[in-house]
């Protein structure tokens, strides 16, 4: 049985019940997830300071994985903090929970949307779009307006919104496929198929369902991220240096 780290990079267990049902919800048999998160650190990655701050323990833990022989890892923020310098650091492969859940939204619809809690993440999303290749597959990204612990002290609300949000960007902005930045519930991202008629992307799923690929794809034939060019690691002697 393979094992698919997914590592939630706040310092606090709030989400890895709701990351644990998800992955539940989908993962076939041949796979086990370890779910983890950082000893010390922010409740939440809203702000980019926060981001910066949790990069060396998730590349630590991400380590770690790899030394217990992990298949995959998973960075379980929809910013996906440090994938690309992890990739850099280990060659199980790293999955981003945004990059994965576009990626797979570009194979459902010409074009997509995402849906956000605050304005304050737009640039962040759009700007990981870029570095993707999917900014021309971008229709727009909504935001309900409200923060992470709001969302978690209000979660009826939170989704709410993200319904209405969801009816906005398909009838408004030409949106094909729906992409929530946030783990859906149960039985949300379904019925909200069936509402609109449009594909819904919860990222939970996406990012789960990729690493399985990734991770089939690393124990079988070894394919992981290049070690050419972007992804190119430190040369172990010089590390040592420092």
């Amino acid at each position: 049985m393979g094992t698919i780290w997914w590592i939630n990079p706040v310092g606090t267990a709030a989400f890895d019940e709701e990351v644990t049902l998800a992955i539940e919800a989908s993962r076939a048999p041949h796979h086990r997830a370890v779910v983890r998160h950082l000893q010390h650190g922010p409740p939440h990655l809203e702000y980019r300071e926060a981001g910066h701050r949790v990069i060396g323990p998730v590349t630590e833990l991400v380590r770690e994985a790899e030394t217990e022989g992990a298949h995959a890892a998973v960075v379980g923020c929809f910013f996906d903090v440090g994938v690309r310098v992890l990739r850099e650091c280990v060659k199980l492969p790293v999955i981003g929970m945004g990059e994965a859940s576009m990626l797979l939204a570009s194979t459902l619809g010409h074009r997509f949307s995402v849906i956000v809690g605050r304005r304050k993440w737009t640039p962040q999303i759009e700007q990981n779009a870029l570095l993707a290749g999917m900014e021309r597959h971008l229709a727009s990204v909504r935001a309900v307006d409200m923060s992470i612990p709001a969302a978690q002290a209000d979660p009826t609300t939170f989704f709410k919104r993200v319904r209405e949000e969801a009816r906005a960007a398909v009838r408004r902005d030409g949106a094909e496929v729906v992409v929530l930045s946030e783990i859906a519930p149960p039985g949300f991202a379904r019925a909200l198929r069936e509402d609109l008629g449009a594909a819904f992307v919860d990222p939970g799923m996406a990012a789960w369902k990729w690493a399985e690929m990734m991770a089939d794809l690393y124990e079988r034939e070894s394919l992981s991220h290049s070690a050419v060019g972007d992804y190119e690691p430190w040369p172990e002697g010089e590390l040592r240096r420092y």
